[in-house]
């Protein structure tokens, strides 16, 4: 974390390294302070300096959006490492920052790359990441949950998604900094129905994935065999589980 406030400010590791009496001058000193005052009452690091990184990209997040976790970059290696099949058009679906769908852009920059999230506010956000990186991305707002008009969507060689899974019953077992300041509707799902997006995700790769198309989502370790077989009722039938480095059930991969 002081690597991350220092280099924010204009102190990089390499220039403490050449000079390590530097002393930071007293307006820097200030900003120190009210960046150490935010991170003390909760607030995350990534929020507080306005930025992360993705996948090499410089992702700016606030608020609006949740911060990118290390699992969902772990995902989209997975997708450079493994796609087989030619890419030309992508989606993320609950895209938030963008940073799945800059990721994918980056990677396969010939590919049309669509992101679509419910909020606007996002959305905004997600363009901004656009313009930072220098990617063109397809920005379009989409309730996953409620029916929208599917003939307005092409077919996608690649369907792509982190949607929320968390239980709300264990909102209290999170920590603050994610409690308490991250959007919540981009984490939690209700209890009684904890695929309700993997049911939306499966229904619209039904309708709008090409036949020798494949899905990549991210999941809820509990729910792995129950998430794969909706997929499998939708007619996927190659579809498999992968861990995340933790050797927790975290992804799906499937294809017809």
């Amino acid at each position: 974390m002081v690597r991350l406030i220092m280099e924010h400010l204009g102190y990089p590791l390499d220039l403490a390294l050449r000079d390590p009496g530097l002393v930071p001058l007293p307006p820097v000193n200030e900003q120190i302070s009210h960046i150490i005052a935010a991170m003390q009452k909760g607030r995350p690091i990534q929020y507080v300096l306005g930025r992360t990184i993705f996948s090499d990209l410089k992702i700016k997040v606030d608020e609006r959006v949740l911060i990118p976790r290390p699992e969902t970059e772990e995902m989209v290696e997975h997708i450079k490492t493994k796609a087989t099949t030619p890419i030309g058009r992508i989606i993320d679906l609950g895209t938030g920052s963008g940073c799945i769908a800059l990721a994918m852009k980056q990677h396969f920059p010939e590919a049309e790359v669509w992101g679509a999230d419910l909020s606007r506010e996002a959305l905004d956000l997600a363009e901004q990441n656009g313009s930072i990186n220098g990617l063109r991305v397809i920005w379009r707002e989409m309730d996953l949950l409620h029916p929208f008009p599917m003939e307005e969507f092409p077919l996608f060689d690649l369907v792509v998604s982190n949607p929320p899974y968390v239980l709300r019953r264990e909102r209290l077992l999170m920590a603050r900094h994610v409690r308490d300041f991250e959007p919540s509707s981009a984490l939690f799902v209700e209890d009684d129905d904890p695929l309700v997006y993997y049911r939306s995700i499966a229904a619209f790769c039904g309708n709008k994935l090409a036949e020798s198309g494949e899905i990549w989502v991210e999941i809820n370790e509990r729910f792995g065999e129950q998430t794969a077989t909706l997929f499998e009722d939708e007619g996927f039938t190659r579809t498999r589980i992968l861990k995340d480095i933790h050797d927790k059930e975290r992804y799906i991969h499937a294809r017809r």
